[in-house]
């Protein structure tokens, strides 16, 4: 990951270097979309699952573009998604338990054009963000999935959970990017692209639950969240 890391800085430089001496002009540019991630998870209680859910990604960035097909700005982006518990021996939508996490991260980007006919084309990009997660740590007590009851008035879940989660509250992420372009005019872009995030210092989250009571028997559970993911982004771009 160090040598990745070196190796987005130098292109990075480079570019700025190439760039500096060439006549360019301002773009500001928006995306929004959703995405998909992966819980690792090893234990011997396997019926309470851990997922995510809701995820929604935006961006805002300035650029700089040059006739070349290169550009380079800032961006900002914000990531959010949705971790929950289910037991799935009983109905998986209605007996979660969980948290939101939110991701803001904010970092230099570059980007080369390929123009395939005269207003179309693909596009290679790269950033290096730091990322700020804002989900806090967590002593599990016992009582977390209680919250849903049946018409009872009796526990819906009858598994207690006890542990900690901890969280990585700021990294770096490498974020490769491929996408596809049209320019409506010489002011407008539309863009769709598929963006991946490469988390520096995973895992961002870990669960790790020492004492899972179902039954009068105990088990043990861990989960992580790497910070790794891949979104799918609608976009829009407007130079001045």
């Amino acid at each position: 990951m160090k040598t990745l890391r070196i190796l987005l800085i130098s292109i990075l430089g480079f570019v700025l270097i190439e760039s500096s001496y060439a006549q360019g002009k301002l773009a500001l540019e928006a995306k929004i979309g959703t995405g998909s991630t992966q819980i690792d998870y090893v234990g011997d209680f396997p019926e309470l699952v851990v997922s995510t859910s809701d995820h929604v990604f935006f961006g805002l960035g300035l650029v700089k573009t040059f006739e070349n097909g290169w550009s380079y700005g800032l961006e900002s982006e914000y990531y959010r998604l949705d971790l929950f518990f289910s037991y799935t021996p009983l109905d998986e939508i209605k007996n979660k338990g969980g948290m939101r996490s939110d991701y803001w991260a904010f970092g230099p980007k570059i980007q080369k054009d390929f123009h395939v006919l005269p207003k179309m084309g693909f596009s290679l990009a790269t950033g290096l963000h730091l990322t700020y997660n804002s989900t806090e740590d967590y002593q599990f007590q016992g009582g977390e999935l209680q919250s849903v009851r049946q018409p009872g008035g009796e526990p819906r879940v009858p598994v207690k959970i006890y542990g900690l989660r901890s969280v990585e509250e700021f990294t770096f992420l490498v974020k490769p990017e491929i996408g596809v372009f049209c320019d409506i005019n010489k002011h407008s872009r539309i863009m769709l692209s598929g963006k991946w995030g490469l988390d520096l210092r995973e895992p961002s989250i870990v669960i790790d639950l020492d004492r899972i009571e179902f039954e009068e028997q105990t088990y043990q559970n861990k989960y992580s969240f790497s910070g790794n993911y891949f979104s799918a982004l609608l976009g829009y771009r407007y130079s001045f």
